[in-house]
């Protein structure tokens, strides 16, 4: 079985890597429907089904106003303009050891789907490298993209 470490894995916005990205998350999810009835099951159990699959993404980076692909305020604009962006969920093709000039490109297969930012926390301790984390909502569906 090939193991994918999760540098090689990264989330895409509108074709860009996101700047100074230390984590990705994809997450799907199947809301059910009950189903149970007298005639299936014996009665005793229950039963149910998927009726509608949504998913979402997130991203946890270092804050910086510059960098390669898309930095915190891009994501902000992107989100106040209200209009769905592609995201992407796959491997980045480069084995390079820095960011390419004008960020990671991505490879096949990867997982692609319309979206909207929901949530972007500015994250600024004290002594420490301030943070942001953003959050993504999938609109309609996600496809799976091999070729």
């Amino acid at each position: 079985m090939a193991k994918i470490k999760g540098g090689d894995a990264m989330l895409f916005v509108n074709g860009k890597s996101i700047s100074y990205a230390t984590s990705h998350t994809l997450h799907l999810a199947g809301e059910t429907q009950d189903t149970s009835n007298k005639d299936e099951g014996g009665g005793g159990w229950a039963s149910s089904e998927v009726s509608i699959i949504s998913w979402d993404a997130s991203s946890d980076n270092f804050y910086s106003t510059d960098g390669e692909g898309n930095n915190y305020d891009d994501l902000v604009s992107y989100m106040v303009a209200r209009t769905p962006i592609t995201g992407v969920f796959g491997l980045k093709s480069s084995t390079a050891e820095n960011v390419p000039a004008g960020g990671w490109s991505y490879t096949t297969p990867y997982y692609k789907g319309n979206c909207v930012i929901t949530d972007i926390n500015l994250n600024a301790p004290v002594g420490e490298y301030a943070t942001f984390t953003v959050q993504l909502q999938g609109v309609g569906p996600l496809t799976k993209i091999t070729t």
